[in-house]
């Protein structure tokens, strides 16, 4: 008897864990989209300088280690720094596995970053102001869904796989 409830707990303990993991991984969303957002304006308020190279601005943002995002830019630097032979979208295509991987962001927020950088240094300052600033305010309107997600998904599933261990556990009785 005392080990059916002791597998019982676990059981509990294991489905709120479970539930608590998809929690925070829509809170780490939208962590990551304001992330983004801040780095897209570092970004829009070096490239309004004009002193600095898309290589020189993917540095400075890849050294902000506190943006979950540094990683990837850090490396677009480095390899436009290290690959003549290579083009922008080859690079970008090369680094996107890490925005895929190691970011909470969804496809469409990576195409949209995706999007945005190519289109940079085609076009004068101006317009690529004008760019980043329609991607961030795209950006923002999700960051107003990832919050609602946040609030109805993330809670439901916390306690809907908590729930559920509890039922699985009295069945178990």
């Amino acid at each position: 008897m005392q080990i059916k409830v002791v597998i019982i707990g676990v059981l509990i303990g294991c489905s709120y864990l479970i539930g608590d993991f998809i929690y925070k991984s829509y809170i780490k969303r939208h962590k990551s989209l304001n992330d983004l957002i801040r780095i897209l304006e570092i970004v829009r308020m070096d490239l309004s300088f004009g002193l600095y190279t898309l290589e020189e601005v993917f540095s400075r943002v890849g050294n902000k280690e506190d943006y979950c995002l540094s990683k990837f830019f850090k490396s677009m630097a480095y390899d436009l720094s290290n690959n003549d032979y290579k083009v922008l979208e080859d690079i970008l295509d090369d680094n996107l596995c890490i925005l895929t991987n190691e970011t909470y962001l969804q496809n469409k927020e990576v195409e949209e970053l995706k999007t945005l950088i190519l289109t940079l240094g085609k076009s004068d300052i101006a317009s690529q102001e004008r760019m980043i600033s329609l991607s961030v305010e795209n950006l923002k309107k999700l960051t107003t869904d990832s919050k609602e997600d946040i609030s109805k998904k993330g809670n439901l599933y916390k306690q809907l796989i908590t729930f559920l261990g509890i039922c699985i556990g009295i069945i178990l009785v």
